[in-house]
């Protein structure tokens, strides 16, 4: 697998992005083996050999791990309480099928299977003569006639064993089909190793891309911070107390001058308007309020006057109305009498005129 890199190293160096690319698109294997390679082929046929060894040692360590344990142990293993207590409450909830227990293996058997494990291991440091002299007397001179037997107990052992693993990779499968799931195991464990392998990328990828947002984060909470200090600075640091009695100093200064053109409005209202003045004035004020009683007295004579010959006079448009106030049928009839004498008069003026025009020219 390639190691991993930040996200931020391939946004600061675009030119090195565009090479970690080219190589583990086209050069580079997920494993870090290179895709261009002449003695790839010589490796492949090396790594089959080797994985030919690997599969025939994985055979004869299964093969001498069933025998060394196909030997039914005989002392019985007292259960625990809370294994009784559990046994108990799975028999009085549901009763059990009873198991049928294997029967006892032969002596005979029971000999070759503790002899064999110790026989393997120790055969490749015997000499021949001690090997021929071992294979020649009993046990194993019967090692033949009981080979059936010795073979379907050992595939007992295996297959109890391949049961155990696939019941590990599918505890949801039902009991009595698990046999079923033993020749998916290479396939199950190889999904299950590449699943791996791709979780563990994607995890460490997920914590690259976590790793990174956390350095963006702190970097944006670092300048949030001095903002935050620089704003403190500037509203109670040396220079914003001076700007703070610089301020207070220049309000000071207006009030003052305010006092000033105060004092002097006063001093300019006392020269302008002498006391001989202010009286005068004073004077006038009161004449001018009787003026304006005199005339609104006289607007009223006025008025009445008005009215007496049948116009009148409305300050108020709601007064105007036909039957309020002095406003009335007798009134309107009045002012029409007036308004005829007066068409009548001036016709009989232009008429007078006429005349006078006629005599004059006739002298």
């Amino acid at each position: 697998m390639l190691p991993p890199v930040d996200l931020a190293v391939f946004t600061n160096n675009p030119g090195f992005s565009k090479l970690y690319k080219t190589v583990t698109g086209a050069l580079l294997n997920s494993d870090g083996s290179t895709k261009v390679d002449e003695a790839a082929k010589k490796r492949d046929a090396v790594r089959d050999e080797l994985k030919a060894h690997r599969l025939k040692a994985t055979r004869i360590h299964l093969l001498r791990q069933a025998i060394s344990t196909a030997v039914p142990d005989t002392t019985p293993s007292q259960p625990s309480k809370q294994q009784q207590q559990q046994q108990h409450r799975r028999t009085k909830s549901k009763p059990q099928p009873q198991t049928q227990q294997s029967p006892p293996l032969p002596p005979e058997i029971m000999d070759i299977l503790l002899l064999i494990p110790p026989f393997l291991s120790h055969a490749s440091t015997m000499t021949p003569a001690a090997l021929t002299l071992l294979l020649s007397r009993p046990p194993f001179s019967d090692l033949a006639t009981h080979f059936p037997q010795l073979i379907e107990v050992i595939s007992g052992r295996l297959t109890r064993q391949a049961n155990s693993l696939a019941r590990a990779l599918r505890p949801t499968t039902n009991a009595s089909y698990i046999h079923r799931s033993i020749p998916l195991l290479p396939s199950t464990t190889i999904t299950l190793l590449d699943t791996l392998a791709t979780s563990k990328q994607t995890l460490t990828a997920a914590r690259l891309a976590a790793t990174t947002s956390l350095t963006s984060y702190l970097r944006q909470h670092t300048q949030a911070l001095t903002l935050l200090l620089r704003a403190l600075e500037v509203k109670h640091g040396a220079a914003a107390r001076s700007s703070e009695l610089r301020a207070e100093n220049a309000c000071l200064e207006a009030q003052t001058c305010a006092l000033a053109v105060e004092a002097l409005l006063w001093d300019a209202r006392s020269t302008v308007y002498p006391p001989e003045a202010r009286v005068a004035l004073a004077n006038y004020r009161r004449h001018l309020r009787v003026a304006r009683m005199r005339l609104a007295d006289g607007s009223r004579v006025r008025e009445a006057e008005l009215a007496d010959y049948g116009v009148p006079v409305r300050s108020d448009e709601k007064d105007a109305r036909p039957g309020r106030g002095r406003g009335g049928k007798g009134d309107e009839g009045k002012e029409r009498t007036m308004r005829e004498m007066a068409r009548v008069w001036r016709e009989m003026e232009t008429r007078l005129g006429e005349v006078r025009g006629d005599l004059n020219r006739l002298g």
